[in-house]
C-alpha cells in the first residue's frame, strides 16, 4: 500500500540482480512487488502445497464433531472467529479498493504498482469469500467442521501479510531518511491496513483454539502410530491382570487444544492457579497429562528406535534427537535476542551522542530504538520460555523411560543377590532405592545440561566476536584468557566428578543400612539395638558428610577461579584497548554489557558443570544397576514343549547369576575357580514329580529343599541338564506397552515361598493377586486354608489392609494368606515351601486334609509339591517323596519304599491317623465375606468417621499434606541448625557487600568516562576497577563456602533427628506407615537438604540484593522511574503470590505421589521371585504406570506454573528497560552517554535478576518442603524413654534371677480391642515354660508385652521384683532375649549379627556357633573367609546346616545367603551369646527339621540356659512337652497352667490333651511327657 504514498517517476529500477543491493529504502515499487504482494501469495501457495496433502487431511472435506463436552451453552471460539474473520477480510478488501482508486487517479501511473495492488486485493477477496463459504458449510453440517475451515493457505497468507505490513511501516517511518518526515494523511491507509491485518492474524494464529484429539480441527495432523494404539490415559488394549482397580479419570489437560496465545502465555494454567487461591488443590484436581507425555507413549517411541549394544544414554539421545535438534535450532535465536539488548543499548548511546551534537535529527529514531528494545525483550521472553518448556519436557521423556527401565529390572532381579566385594556396588536394596530417588531426580537436570551444551559455547563465541567488533585485538585477548580459565576449571571439575562418584557409593551404603533397619525395625527394638544402629548409620553418614564438604570446597574453588578471573580479563581488555583508542561510553558500556552476558554464561558454568557431572554419574549408576546380571532366562534352562511335567533331568544348578565354577559334565562335580568359592549347588537331579499328585520334599536344614523349588521357578542357574516345568509364550510380553521382558514365561505354576511374601493391600487383594473374583471359589479357598475364623477377628474382614510385609498378621496368618493366593489361582502346579511350620498342629491338619488332600474341586488334577519337616503327619497321604541331603537327592519314590534306616528324620512312633483330621464340623449356614463386609459397613455408617475407616479396613492413612505457606517453624528449624542469627547476618552482610562492590565498580567507571586525562589516569582507574572487582569475587567465594558449612551443619542435625525419631517411633506408626514414605525422607528429601537448599538461598539473596540495587540505581538517576518501579514491584508481588499458592501445593502433591512409587518398589524387591513365578511382571509395570501417572500430573503442573511465572515476569521486566530508555530520552538534555550507559546496563539486566529472584524463591520454598516433610516425622509419637530415670534405676546386677510375675495383664494393639484379657501367672527362676494355643490365641502378643513392644492397658509385669513399666526400653530389652518367629539378620559379618556392641570375645562367639551346629567342622579361627550365596553346602551328612568358616563370614541383606532354618539357628546363637535371665522363644524352631530341633532343645536344656527362665511359644508340641510347665492360652486368656504330664493325663480331658490328640503324635507326646 505504500506505493500510494510515495509516487516517483521511474520506479522499480532494480539496477542489480542481487536483491540486497536494491534500494529498498527509497524505491516504493520494489517494496510493493517484493514485500507487499509476492511474499503473502508465495507463503499461501507453499502452505497449500505442503499442508494440503491427503496425509494431513486439509484438502479433503472430512467431517468431524465439535470438541467432546461442548454443546448448547458452551463456548467454542471457532463459532465467532469465523464470522469475525470474514468481516475483517471484507473490510480489508474495501481498504485495498480505496488504495487502488487513489493509485489510478494519481498523476503518474506505474504499472507494477497497480499490478501489486491488484494481487493484494484479490488475495484478501479470496480469503474473505473462502472464510464465508467455509463457515456456511460448517453451519450446514450442524456445526461439524471439516479440515478446510481455517486452511493453512489462508492462515499463511494472513500471517505473511502482517510481516509485510510491518516491514513497510519500518521503511516508511523509521529509516534514517525518514527521521524528519512528518506523518502524512496518506499514511492512514497503511496504518488501517496494518491494524486489520494484525487483528486477522491475531484471530487465526493466536486466539483460535488448536485441534483437540478426535474433534473438529482447523489443521489436524494424524496422530503418531503409537498414539493410535494408546488412549489419552495411556491405557493399551491388552488383556492384562491388574493389581488394583484403575484410578478415576482426571480432566484432560487444558493445554490440549488451547490456542497459540494460551499455549505461548501458558494461560491454560490459569484455572489451576485460581483454584489454588480458593482452596488447597487435591490429587483429583490435577490434569491428565497429554497423550504424548504418558510413559506408554514415550516407551513406544523409545522401543521403536532402540538399538541393541548402545548404552542407555546414547539410546536416549538417539530417540529424542528431534527434541535435541529443536534445542539446537532455538538456541541461536535466544542468543541473537540476548545480544540484541546490548546492540540496541549501543544504538541508543550513539543516538544520545549524535543528538548532543545535532538536536535537529529529532527523537523518532530514539523512541524506535526503545520500542525495538521492548520488542526484542518480549520476543526473548516468549522464545526462552518456550525453549525452557520443551527442554524440560525432554527431561520428562527421559525420566519416563528410566523409571520403567528400572521397574523392569527390579522385576527381573534375582531373589538372592550376591554381595560384591566393594560393599556398596551391585544390585543392593540401597542402590535400588537410590537410583529411583536420587539418581532419577537428578535426570531432571539433563535438559539444562543439553541446553548449556548448545548455548554456552555459542553464546561465548558470539560474545567474543562482538567484543572483537567493539575492542578489536583487546576482545580477542579477553576471549583467549577466558578459554585459559575454562581449561583450568576443567581439571577441578575432574576432581568434582570423582567426589560425585564416591558420594553416590556412600549414599547407597547409607540407604541400604537404613532400609535394613526399617525393614527389621521390630527386631531392632526387641533387642534394644536402636542406639547401636544409630551409631552404625552415623558412621556411614559421617563418611558421606566428609565427601560433601570436599565437594563444597572444590565447587567453591571452581566458583573462585571462574568469577575471580573475570576482573583480570576485563582489566587486560580495557588496558590494551585504552593504549590505542580513546575510551568512550558507547564502546565501554556496550563492552561491559556484552561482557555481562559472557560473565553470566561463565557464572552458570560451575553450576552447570556440577549438574552435568551429577547427571553423568547418575547415568553411570543407573546403567550399572541395569547391567547387573539377570537370573538365567527360561529359554536357556527349560525344555521346550512341556505342558504338564515338573522335575529335572540330569540337572546341575547353583545359586549364581554367572558361571562361578567349572562343571564336570560326567560327574557333575564343581571345581571352584581361583578367585571364588563354589556356590551352593544341586547336583545330579533326576526327579519327575507325578502329575496331579501330592509330592513331599524332605531333608535336614540346609540340605537344599527350598533350593529345589527355587530351581523350578527359575531362581537358580542351570549349569547342566534340563529343568522340566510348563512354560508358554506370553501375549502380555509380546504386546505389553512396556516391551517384552521375556517371551517365555512360567505357565500353570503357583509358588508359596518359605517366608510368605505379601503385598501392602487388603487380604482379598493378596489372595486374588490379579485374578478375577469368583465368590464361590473365593469362599471355598478361605475355608480350606482355615482363614475364615481369622477374618472374623480382623476389623474389616477380608477387606482389611495388612500393611507392608503383612505386618498386622501373625506368622501363621501370613503363611495361610500366601497359600490361599496359590490355591485360588488357576495354576495346575503348586510349589509350596513349608506352609505347615508356622501354624499349630490343628490348623496344619486342617490344611493337609481339607486343602492339600482335597481331590475334588479346588485340588482336582493339580500337582502339589510340598517342602515340609512334618513328615510323620504328611507321609501317609502322599504319593511321592524326595529326600535331600547336601544338595543331592538321597531318596525318591513312593513312601512305601522308604526304609527307616534311610530316613531317621522321618521316623515317628506315631504315623497313624486314627485320631482323625482334627477339623471341627462346619456350620451349615455361614455368611460369605461379601455379606459380612456389607453388614460391617452398614453398622459403621451410624458410628462416625473412625468407625467407617475401620470398617473399610484401612490402616494406612493418606499421607498428611500441610497447607499454605511454609511454616515459620520450618524456616526456624533449618536456619537455627545452620547457625542461627550470627550465621544469617554474616551471610547477608557478605552478599550485600559483594553486590554493592559489583555495582560500585561500574558506577566508578561511568563517572570517569569522558574526562580528558592521560593514559596514566586511565590505568589508575582500571587498577581501582580491578581491585574492587577482585574483592567482590573473594567475598562471594567466601560467602559460598560459609553457606555450605551452614548447610552441612543443618544436614547433620536434621538427619540425626529424623533417624532417631523413626527408630524410636511407636510400633503403631511403623505398622501404618509404608516403608516408601520413610525411605523417601531419607533418600530424596535428605539429598535436597544436603546439596540444594543453602545453594538456593545463596543465589536467591544475591539476586534479590542485585535487583534491589538495580531499582535504586535507576530510580536515583531517573526519578520518574520510581512510579514504574513501584508498579513493577506490585505486579511482581501479585504474580509471585498467585504462583506460590499453586506451586507450593503442587510440590507437596508431587512429594506425596512419589512415596507410593517407592512403596511399590519396596514391595517388589523382596517378592520378585513370587512375582515372576505368577508371571505378574506386566501387572506390576501397569501398577507402576498408574502410580507414576499421578506423580507425572503433579510434576507437569509444577513445571508449567514455573513457565507461567517466567513468561509474566519477563513481560513485566521488559517494561523496566523500555521505560528507562524512554525516560532517558525524555530527559536527554540532562544525560550524558556515560551515565545513560551505566543506567541502561542495569535496566537491560534487571529482568534476568528479577526472574532469578522469583525462581530462586520458588525453588527455596519447594526445597524447604523437604525440611517440612522431614520435620513431620520428627514430631511423630515416640515410645517411652530408652533409658531409665535415676530414681527408678534397678540394682547394678539386675536381673539376678528370671522370676517373672504377670498380674491381671490386659494388652491390645488398640485400646478398644484387647487381645489379652486379665492374664495372670507366675514363673519361678530357671523354669522352662511352654506356651501353646491355637493360632490367634495371644501367644506372640504375650511375648511382645513382656518387652513392652505393646504397652499394657492395665495390669503389671514384674521381672526379678521390678515393674518393667518403670524401666527404660533399651535397658529392659537388653536384659531379655527374644528369638522371634521371623529371624531378622543384617548386612555385615556373622560377628556383627551375634554381637553388634562388641561386648563378647571371639572365643565365646565361635563356641556358640559350634553349639548351634553352624560352624563348619575343623574351623574356629577368625580369619577372613567368604561365604557362599544361597543354601550353604554341608561338609558331610552329619552337619548339613553348618554355614560359617569364621566370624568374618558375610551375611547379606536380610540373611539371603542362608536358608530360613539357618537364620533361625543364628537367632538362637544370638540368644546364647546374650545369656539373659529371661529368654523368650517365639516359634524359633519352626523352620528346622526335627533332628535340628532336637539338637537345639538340647542346647536350650544345657548349661547355657541352666540359670535362665525360658518361655517357649511353639506349635510343635514335641518341642515343649518335656518342659517344666505348659501355659495354655485361648482367646487371650489363661485356661490351663500345669506340668505337661498332669495336663495330658487330666481326668475329663484338657485343652492341651486335645491339642496333642490333633497333632498326629499323641503316643509320642504322651511318652515324652511321662518321661
Amino acid at each position: 500500500m505504500s506505493f500510494l504514498l510515495e509516487q516517483q517517476a521511474g520506479a522499480c529500477q532494480l539496477g542489480s540482480t542481487l536483491f540486497w543491493r536494491w534500494d529498498w529504502e527509497h524505491d516504493p515499487c520494489i517494496r510493493a512487488v517484493f514485500v507487499d504482494a509476492l511474499p503473502p501469495v508465495l507463503v499461501a501457495a507453499v502452505a497449500w502445497r505442503l499442508l494440503g496433502s491427503s496425509k494431513l487431511g486439509v484438502a479433503k472435506l472430512h467431517l468431524s464433531p465439535l470438541p467432546a463436552g461442548l454443546g448448547a451453552g458452551q463456548s467454542d471460539n471457532r463459532l465467532w472467529i469465523g464470522p469475525l474473520f470474514a468481516c475483517l477480510a471484507l473490510v480489508q478488501v474495501l481498504v485495498q479498493t480505496v488504495a487502488i482508486y487513489r493509485l489510478l487517479s494519481a498523476k503518474s501511473f506505474v504499472a507494477p504498482l497497480a499490478l501489486a495492488a491488484m494481487v493484494v486485493l484479490v488475495g484478501w477477496l479470496v480469503a474473505g469469500m473462502s472464510a464465508v463459504g467455509q463457515f456456511r458449510l460448517y453451519l450446514l453440517h450442524r456445526r461439524h467442521g471439516y479440515f478446510g475451515l481455517f486452511s493453512p493457505a489462508l492462515t499463511g497468507f494472513v500471517a505473511a501479510s502482517l510481516v509485510s505490513n510491518l516491514a513497510e511501516v519500518y521503511f516508511v517511518f523509521f529509516t534514517r531518511s525518514r527521521w524528519h518526515a512528518p506523518i502524512a494523511d496518506d499514511n492512514v491507509l497503511l496504518l488501517v491496513g496494518l491494524a486489520i491485518t494484525s487483528a486477522a492474524s491475531l484471530l487465526l494464529v493466536v486466539v483460535r483454539d488448536l485441534p483437540k484429539r478426535n474433534t473438529a480441527a482447523a489443521i489436524s495432523l494424524l496422530e503418531e502410530e503409537s498414539e493410535l494404539l494408546i488412549d489419552s490415559t495411556g491405557a493399551s488394549d491388552i488383556n492384562t491382570r491388574r493389581l488394583a482397580r484403575g484410578s478415576p479419570p482426571r480432566q484432560l489437560s487444558p493445554e490440549v487444544g488451547s490456542s497459540i496465545l494460551s499455549n505461548a502465555l501458558f494461560c491454560w494454567v490459569n484455572g489451576f492457579l485460581e483454584l489454588g487461591k480458593r482452596r488447597q488443590p487435591q490429587q483429583d484436581d490435577l490434569y491428565e497429562p497429554p497423550s504424548k507425555l504418558t510413559p506408554a507413549s514415550v516407551w513406544a517411541r523409545f522401543d521403536a528406535q532402540a538399538k541393541p549394544g548402545r548404552g542407555l544414554l546414547w539410546q536416549l539421545l538417539w530417540t529424542f534427537k528431534l527434541e535435541i535438534a529443536a534445542q539446537a535450532i532455538l538456541n541461536p535465536i535466544v542468543i541473537a535476542l540476548d545480544y540484541a539488548q546490548p546492540f540496541f543499548m549501543q544504538q541508543i548511546l550513539r543516538f544520545i551522542d549524535n543528538y548532543a551534537k545535532d538536536s535537529s535529527i529529532g527523537m523518532r529514531y530514539g523512541y524506535f530504538l526503545a520500542g525495538a528494545m521492548l520488542t526484542s525483550n518480549i520476543l526473548l521472553t516468549f522464545v526462552e520460555q518456550q525453549q525452557a518448556w520443551h527442554s524440560r519436557l525432554l527431561s520428562v521423556y527421559v525420566r519416563n523411560i528410566v523409571v520403567f527401565k528400572l521397574t523392569q529390572k527390579t522385576a527381573r532381579r534375582g531373589a538372592k543377590e550376591s554381595p560384591e566385594p566393594s560393599g556398596g556396588k551391585g544390585a543392593s536394596d540401597g542402590r535400588a532405592y537410590n537410583v529411583l530417588t536420587t539418581d532419577v531426580s537428578r535426570l531432571s537436570k539433563m535438559s539444562a545440561v543439553i541446553q548449556a551444551v548448545f548455548m554456552l559455547p555459542s553464546q561465548q563465541m558470539v560474545g567474543a566476536w562482538y567484543m572483537y567488533q567493539l575492542l578489536g585485538l583487546a576482545g580477542i585477548v579477553g576471549a583467549l584468557l577466558l578459554v585459559a580459565v575454562l581449561r583450568v576449571s576443567r581439571g577441578l571439575i575432574g576432581c568434582a566428578n570423582a567426589i560425585e562418584d564416591r558420594l553416590g557409593t556412600l549414599n547407597d551404603q547409607r540407604l541400604a543400612t537404613i532400609s535394613e533397619v526399617i525393614r527389621g525395625i521390630a527386631s531392632v527394638k526387641l533387642f534394644g539395638w536402636g542406639s547401636r544402629f544409630i551409631d552404625v548409620v552415623g558412621e556411614k553418614r559421617a563418611q558421606q558428610l566428609k565427601a560433601l564438604w570436599q565437594r563444597a570446597r572444590v565447587w567453591s574453588l571452581i566458583h573462585f577461579v571462574t568469577l575471580g578471573s573475570l576482573p583480570f580479563i576485563n582489566f587486560a581488555m580495557f588496558a590494551i584497548y585504552s593504549a590505542r583508542h580513546n575510551v568512550d561510553a558507547e564502546t565501554i558500556f556496550t563492552a561491559i554489557a556484552v561482557f555481562m552476558l559472557i560473565q553470566r554464561s561463565v557464572d552458570w558454568m560451575p553450576g552447570l558443570f556440577a549438574e552435568a557431572v551429577s547427571v553423568v554419574v547418575s547415568f553411570r549408576r543407573i546403567e550399572s544397576y541395569l547391567s547387573h546380571p539377570d537370573p538365567q532366562s527360561l529359554d536357556d534352562r527349560v525344555q521346550a514343549g512341556n505342558a504338564t511335567k515338573a522335575g529335572f533331568q540330569d540337572a546341575y544348578l547353583a545359586w549364581s547369576h554367572s558361571r562361578p565354577a567349572d562343571i564336570d559334565s560326567h560327574s557333575g562335580a564343581t571345581t571352584p575357580t581361583a578367585d571364588s568359592v563354589a556356590p551352593f549347588s544341586l547336583s545330579g537331579l533326576n526327579v519327575l514329580f507325578p502329575a496331579g499328585q501330592l509330592s513331599l520334599i524332605g531333608g535336614p536344614t540346609g540340605s537344599g529343599k527350598s533350593s529345589m523349588l527355587a530351581a523350578l521357578t527359575g531362581e537358580m542357574t542351570l549349569l547342566g541338564g534340563q529343568v522340566l516345568v510348563p512354560t508358554s509364550v506370553s501375549r502380555e510380553a509380546i504386546v505389553g506397552r512396556f516391551g517384552a521382558q521375556t517371551t517365555t514365561v512360567l505357565s500353570d505354576v503357583a509358588y508359596v515361598s518359605q517366608e510368605p511374601w505379601l503385598r501392602n493391600a487388603t487380604v482379598r487383594d493378596n489372595i486374588l493377586f490379579g485374578e478375577a473374583y469368583s465368590q464361590d471359589r473365593y469362599e471355598q479357598v478361605l475355608r480350606v486354608c482355615a482363614l475364615t475364623p481369622d477374618l472374623r477377628i480382623l476389623p474389616a474382614g477380608d477387606m482389611s489392609e495388612i500393611g507392608e510385609r503383612g505386618i498386622t498378621l501373625s506368622g501363621g496368618q501370613k503363611q495361610r494368606v500366601a497359600l490361599a493366593r496359590a490355591i485360588y489361582s488357576s495354576r495346575r502346579i503348586l510349589l509350596i515351601d513349608d506352609c505347615l511350620s508356622a501354624v499349630d498342629a490343628h490348623t496344619g491338619k486342617h490344611i493337609l486334609h481339607k486343602c492339600l488332600l482335597d481331590s475334588s474341586g479346588l485340588m482336582h488334577g493339580r500337582t502339589r509339591i510340598l517342602v515340609t519337616h512334618h513328615m510323620p503327619m504328611c507321609l501317609p497321604h502322599c504319593q511321592f517323596v524326595v529326600l535331600m541331603r547336601g544338595g543331592a537327592v538321597e531318596f525318591q519314590g513312593p513312601p512305601s519304599e522308604l526304609s527307616n534306616a534311610k530316613i531317621p528324620l522321618c521316623a515317628s512312633s506315631d504315623r497313624s491317623d486314627d485320631v482323625g483330621d482334627g477339623v471341627e464340623p462346619e456350620r451349615d449356614v455361614c455368611p460369605t465375606q461379601d455379606e459380612l463386609n456389607a453388614k460391617r459397613i452398614a453398622d459403621a455408617e451410624c458410628a462416625g468417621a473412625s468407625a467407617r475407616q475401620k470398617a473399610h479396613g484401612r490402616i494406612v492413612d493418606d499421607e498428611v499434606r500441610l497447607q499454605g505457606l511454609i511454616k515459620l517453624d520450618t524456616w526456624k528449624l533449618y536456619l537455627t541448625q545452620c547457625g542461627g542469627w550470627p550465621f544469617i547476618v554474616s551471610c547477608l552482610g557478605c552478599i550485600v557487600a559483594t553486590q554493592f562492590l559489583a555495582t560500585y565498580k561500574d558506577y566508578y567507571f561511568a563517572t570517569r568516562l569522558g574526562r580528558k586525562t592521560g593514559s596514566d589516569s586511565i590505568m589508575h582507574w582500571l587498577i581501582v576497577y580491578l581491585g574492587i572487582s577482585f574483592l567482590s569475587s573473594v567475598i562471594s567465594t567466601f560467602t559460598m563456602l560459609w553457606t555450605y558449612s551452614g548447610s552441612l551443619r543443618a544436614s547433620v542435625a536434621l538427619h540425626d533427628r529424623l533417624l532417631r525419631s523413626i527408630i524410636y517411633a511407636t510400633p503403631r506408626f511403623l505398622e501404618t506407615t509404608p516403608m516408601g514414605r520413610m525411605m523417601a525422607r531419607f533418600a530424596k528429601d535428605i539429598q535436597v537438604i544436603d546439596t540444594d537448599i543453602m545453594e538456593i538461598i545463596f543465589f536467591f539473596l544475591r539476586s534479590l540484593v542485585s535487583a534491589f540495587i538495580t531499582l535504586v540505581v535507576i530510580s536515583s538517576a531517573v526519578p520518574l522511574f520510581t512510579l514504574v518501579g513501584l508498579g513493577v514491584l506490585l505486579v511482581y508481588a501479585d504474580l509471585t503470590w498467585s504462583f506460590m499458592q499453586a506451586q507450593r501445593e503442587c510440590k507437596r502433591l508431587e512429594a506425596t505421589s512419589f512415596a507410593p512409587m517407592i512403596s511399590l518398589y519396596s514391595e517388589m524387591i523382596p517378592g520378585c521371585d513370587t512375582i515372576r513365578a505368577f508371571n505378574m511382571q506386566q501387572a506390576y509395570m501397569e501398577e507402576m504406570h498408574s502410580r507414576f501417572m499421578a506423580y507425572l500430573s503433579a510434576d507437569l503442573i509444577l513445571r508449567s506454573t514455573r513457565r507461567w511465572l517466567g513468561m509474566r515476569i519477563g513481560l513485566t521486566s521488559s517494561v523496566v528497560s523500555f521505560s528507562t530508555a524512554v525516560f532517558i530520552l525524555l530527559s536527554i538534555d540532562s544525560f550524558n552517554s556515560g551515565l545513560a550507559g551505566f543506567v541502561l546496563i542495569y535496566a537491560v539486566n534487571f529482568w534476568t535478576e528479577a526472574i532469578v529472584v522469583v525462581r530462586r524463591y520458588s525453588d527455596l520454598e519447594l526445597s524447604l518442603n523437604c525440611v517440612e516433610r522431614a520435620h513431620q516425622y520428627m514430631t511423630i509419637d515416640q515410645e517411652a524413654a530408652s533409658t531409665t530415670l535415676p530414681k527408678n534405676s534397678p540394682a547394678r546386677e539386675w536381673p539376678s534371677t528370671g522370676e517373672l510375675v504377670v498380674k491381671d495383664l490386659v494388652v491390645g494393639y488398640t485400646s478398644s480391642t484387647p487381645v489379652l484379657h486379665g492374664v495372670s501367672f507366675t514363673v519361678r527362676h530357671g523354669e522352662k515354660i511352654g506356651v501353646v494355643g491355637r493360632t490367634g490365641a495371644g501367644k506372640s502378643t504375650l511375648s511382645l508385652a513382656l518387652l513392652r513392644f505393646i504397652e499394657a492397658s492395665s495390669g503389671q509385669i514384674q521381672l526379678d521384683g521390678v515393674d518393667v513399666a518403670t524401666l527404660g526400653l533399651e535397658e529392659l530389652r537388653q536384659s531379655i532375649t527374644i528369638i522371634p518367629q521371623d529371624p531378622v539378620l543384617f548386612n555385615g559379618t556373622i560377628r556383627f549379627n551375634l554381637d553388634p556392641f562388641g561386648d563378647h570375645s571371639d572365643e565365646l562367639l565361635l563356641d556358640v556357633l559350634r553349639r548351634t551346629t553352624l560352624l563348619k567342622e575343623g574351623q574356629g579361627s577368625s580369619s577372613n573367609s567368604s561365604t557362599n550365596v544361597g543354601d550353604m553346602a554341608a561338609l558331610g551328612p552329619e552337619n548339613s546346616v553348618a554355614a560359617f568358616v569364621s566370624l568374618d563370614d558375610p551375611i547379606v541383606s536380610n540373611g539371603q545367603n542362608l536358608s530360613l532354618g539357618q537364620r533361625q539357628l543364628v537367632a538362637l546363637a544370638r540368644a546364647l551369646v546374650r545369656r539373659s535371665k529371661l529368654v523368650v522363644m517365639d516359634e524359633a524352631t519352626a523352620s528346622v527339621d526335627f533332628q535340628t530341633d532336637e539338637n537345639m532343645q538340647k542346647a536350650i536344656r544345657g548349661s547355657e540356659f541352666a540359670d535362665s527362665t525360658l518361655l517357649c511359644i511353639a506349635h510343635r508340641l514335641r518341642t515343649i512337652v518335656d518342659y517344666d510347665r505348659v501355659l495354655v492360652l485361648d482367646d487371650g486368656k489363661v485356661i490351663e497352667f500345669d506340668t505337661p504330664g498332669n495336663l495330658i493325663n487330666r481326668e475329663g480331658g484338657s485343652h492341651f490333651r486335645w491339642l496333642c490328640e490333633n497333632s498326629g503324635e499323641f503316643a509320642l507326646l504322651q511318652a515324652m511327657a511321662k518321661n
